[in-house]
């Protein structure tokens, strides 16, 4: 090796380092001020504390800029505009814009987020978002994450609210999770989502509780039970 090429070696290792340098320092700074947040949260109290991480959220989202799972634990601070009124919340507008462009960084770096999907279906569906389709948004939450347990009462909450439920596809798909929900013992999430679910919901909540069989239904208590 002559002393030209030597030199070239030393100031592309020298360059290298330096590069892999940068982007180590760059992932510890987005994983020291990550909140962990990795999963939505699907009832108001869990919210309530997730948006107390905002700011801290917000912050390693923007230093990890390109990780689209960072931008989801931004997103999830959001959640607790699925619940509550909207006209007691200070800086409304200004939150649900929030959201709604940390949901749009999230699926753009990483669409494979079913708790992303499913927080962007609840807000579009609930308040308006600009070229936002709800329902495709549910059921990208369906295709990413159809067995996603921590996530299946929340999205039978979101998909009987729909005041018509008139997609085959997506009946199937709610019918699948309310299956999966009796199955895992966790009938008081369907008798809470009878109770809210509109007049839709409810027809298709006592269709496939009926089809499960007697013995699930006798066994739910309140809610679906009302009907009979």
């Amino acid at each position: 090796m002559n002393a030209h090429s030597h030199i070239v070696f030393r100031i592309t290792t020298v360059l290298f380092a330096l590069l892999l340098g940068a982007q180590c320092i760059w992932l510890l700074l987005a994983e020291f001020a990550q909140p962990g947040i990795n999963q939505l949260p699907v009832d108001p109290a869990a919210s309530v504390a997730s948006a107390k991480r905002r700011a801290d959220a917000a912050q390693a989202a923007s230093i990890g800029i390109i990780r689209g799972d960072l931008w989801a634990e931004s997103a999830f601070t959001y959640a607790d505009l699925l619940w509550g009124d909207k006209d007691a919340a200070p800086n409304f507008s200004e939150a649900l814009k929030q959201a709604h462009t940390s949901l749009d960084r999230a699926l753009s770096d990483r669409p494979d987020q079913p708790g992303v999907w499913l927080l962007l279906a609840g807000l579009a569906l609930r308040y308006t978002l600009p070229n936002v389709d709800g329902i495709s948004a549910l059921k990208m939450s369906y295709y990413t994450g159809p067995s996603q347990h921590n996530l299946l009462p929340l999205r039978l909450r979101i998909a009987t609210h729909l005041e018509n439920v008139n997609d085959i596809e997506l009946q199937q798909m709610i019918s699948r999770d309310l299956r999966l929900l009796v199955a895992l013992q966790q009938k008081s999430a369907v008798a809470r989502a009878y109770d809210e679910a509109s007049p839709a919901g409810k027809r298709l909540i006592k269709q496939t509780v009926d089809e499960i069989g007697p013995a699930a239904l006798g066994s739910f208590g309140p809610g679906p039970n009302k009907t009979h």
